[in-house]
């Protein structure tokens, strides 16, 4: 029998009506929804979240009828720090945002699109470099962030503005990203480090910088002052400049212009070009494959700096094929930070321009270093060597290698910057130098053998390579046995005319040099002669005076003993005098003068017998070269 009456409608018929003018109800106040009214609740709750003043002064819009819906809103700022000089922290024109309606029914964020238009930042700091970007109270823990997916990030037209005097930075940065690509493009001009700096580069989609650690393209092109650099790889994290992989290039006026901009303490030079691979983590930065350029140098190798350290510690090799001493003379304050050479004083030689070492304290070093080939005007150095250590400001230059004329010279440099004026010490030793190599005339170098050692202990105090010297106290002591010179270059040291007149006639000879000795003691920058002697078969040289490294001058007296016989033998002095930059070699003026005139005076009369009082007959005493060099073996070193 059935019981349902002819009035009676199904339940379910009834539950589906109801839903559906639920709907149409929500759909309806939805549609009708005045969404600018939320823009007061929303501008106040956030206001306190953020405890800076923030609001959406446009329309806020909501289109619901999607499973991906959709807000935007116009005009949206925040404002600046009370003491910033900017309005607002930042602003946007307009802002767009989509949620995927599926995804958030299961706990996921994902936002397919957001956009945002003609964004603005301004970051500045205060006096005491506390950055406006630091929102809320800073002592509390910050909540954890919800994570969140985007899927297209679209910014157009953006430009952030940085004020900040801490690093010397007032910087205007345009951005944007590619709409096809979702890659960031940008350019920035400004100063940074007081140099003015201009940048272009691009990057990936700022999508790619989640999750944390995933390598991210970048690639950058611009200047900073003078220096130029070109830079593509990849980064880890962008913000911290860690996890670089990159391979750079940089040229520029000077290396030391790269210190205000990296912090690196490096030398004045000539215009450098340099490029090299960059690998960083966890604050060390590993520079391989260096090729440099400096002046006229190449310069290779590898080289690492940590940055975790409260001093920054430099490590590594560098290797030159050829390396011009004069592209060195930074490190001897001979030029200015722009990499110019620095004239010598007028009359002088020494550079007397600050070394400027007070960049050392921003780093530690321990470093090996070597060069093939020397390119010097000066001295015939072919090689060099070294390991240079620099520690809480002390250096350490041990051991020093150098070949210099076809011998070599090893020894230690210690600079301590602790103490004002520096306090250098310096031990070298000298060993088989040839001294033909080191006759500054190509003549005399043709008629010149031998070969000298030598020592030099000194202990300086000073702020250049001028100052040092000149408060120079200690030793210095060379000695030489056995070789050759010019029988001319002897005949005139002995001012013998006419056998020296005779030697230039028949093209020049050899004269056997029986010794060499010199034997220096240093007292405030003043050489002063103990031994002085050169001795050859038929002249011996003893020498005397001074040379002062404080006055660059010299004050030398040298007496020549002829030891066999000539009809014009002069035995006068001879003085060497002048200054390093001038100096002079001139005949003791009064006794030769007089003898001169007397025995010209007497040749006019009769002029053999004017000549004998002149003539030597018999050889001088042995040479005491022997006894000297026992004197002084253990200063000057045999050869």
């Amino acid at each position: 029998m059935n019981d349902t009456h002819p009035g009676d409608k199904p339940p379910r018929r009834s539950g589906r009506w109801l839903a559906g003018l639920s709907l149409a109800l929500v759909g309806a106040g939805l549609a009708l929804f005045q969404w600018n009214m939320l823009r007061g609740p929303i501008n106040s709750l956030v206001s306190a979240r953020l405890e800076r003043g923030f609001r959406i002064a446009g329309d806020l819009e909501v289109r619901p009828w999607s499973m991906q819906p959709s807000l935007s809103a116009s005009d949206v700022q925040l404002d600046n720090a009370s003491w910033g000089k900017a309005p607002q922290l930042a602003s946007v024109r307009h802002v767009r945002v989509s949620v995927d309606l599926s995804r958030l029914l299961r706990g996921q964020l994902v936002l397919p699109l957001l956009e945002i238009d003609t964004p603005r930042i301004s970051l500045e700091e205060d006096g005491e470099g506390r950055g406006n970007w630091l929102l809320g109270a800073t002592d509390k823990p910050a909540a954890a962030a919800p994570a969140v997916r985007i899927a297209i990030l679209n910014i157009i037209d953006g430009e952030l503005a940085a004020l900040l005097p801490s690093r010397q930075a007032d910087l205007r940065v345009s951005f944007s990203t590619d709409a096809a690509s979702g890659q960031l493009k940008f350019s920035s001009t400004g100063r940074w480090r007081g140099e003015a700096m201009q940048f272009d580069g691009q990057a990936g989609s700022l999508l790619d910088l989640e999750p944390p650690g995933r390598p991210y393209p970048i690639a950058i092109k611009g200047s900073a002052g003078a220096t130029r650099l070109a830079l593509s790889g990849q980064v880890s994290n962008l913000l911290a400049l860690s996890g670089l992989d990159v391979r750079f290039s940089l040229s520029g006026r000077s290396l030391a212009e790269l210190y205000p901009l990296t912090g690196v303490p490096l030398p004045a030079t000539p215009p450098y070009r340099l490029s090299a691979s960059l690998v960083s983590q966890s604050g060390e930065w590993v520079f391989s494959g260096i090729d440099a350029r400096v002046g006229r140098s190449d310069v290779g190798g590898t080289l690492t700096i940590d940055r975790s350290r409260p001093r920054q510690q430099m490590r590594g090799t560098l290797r030159s094929r050829r390396m011009d001493i004069a592209d060195l003379s930074g490190f001897l304050g001979a030029r200015k930070e722009s990499g110019e050479a620095i004239a010598p004083r007028p009359g002088k030689v020494l550079p007397s321009r600050p070394l400027g070492l007070e960049k050392i304290a921003a780093a530690d070093v321990d470093l090996d270093f070597s060069a093939e080939e020397i390119n010097n005007s000066g001295l015939p150095l072919d090689a060099a060597s070294g390991h240079l250590r620099i520690e809480d400001r002390r250096v350490t230059l041990s051991p020093l290698k150098l070949g210099l004329a076809r011998g070599r010279v090893e020894g230690r440099l210690e600079l301590d910057t602790r103490s004002q004026p520096l306090l250098a010490r310096l031990d070298l030793q000298a060993t088989r130098l040839h001294l033909q190599d080191l006759m500054p005339v190509e003549d005399a170098k043709k008629l010149t053998t031998g070969t000298l050692g030598g020592k030099a202990r000194l202990e300086m105090r000073g702020s250049s390579v001028a100052g040092l010297l000149g408060s120079a106290d200690g030793e210095l002591a060379f000695a030489m046995s056995g070789g050759s010179t010019s029988r001319l270059l002897v005949r005139l040291a002995n001012l013998d005319v006419a056998n020296a007149f005779t030697d230039w006639l028949a093209g020049g000879q050899k004269e056997d040099i029986r010794c060499v000795v010199g034997d220096f003691q240093a007292r405030a920058g003043v050489l002063q002669a103990r031994s002085l002697l050169a001795d050859t078969v038929k002249t011996r040289l003893v020498g005397e005076g001074s040379v002062s490294l404080k006055d660059e001058t010299l004050a030398l007296r040298l007496r020549a003993a002829g030891k066999g016989g000539s009809l014009l033998a002069l035995r006068g002095p001879l003085l060497l005098e002048g200054s390093f930059a001038n100096p002079s070699v001139t005949p003791e003026p009064l006794p030769l003068g007089g003898r001169v005139a007397a025995a010209l005076g007497l040749g006019l009369l009769a002029p053999p017998l004017a000549l004998l009082p002149l003539i030597e007959l018999g050889g001088g005493e042995g040479s005491p070269c022997a006894a000297l060099l026992a004197k002084v073996a253990a200063k000057a070193g045999k050869p």
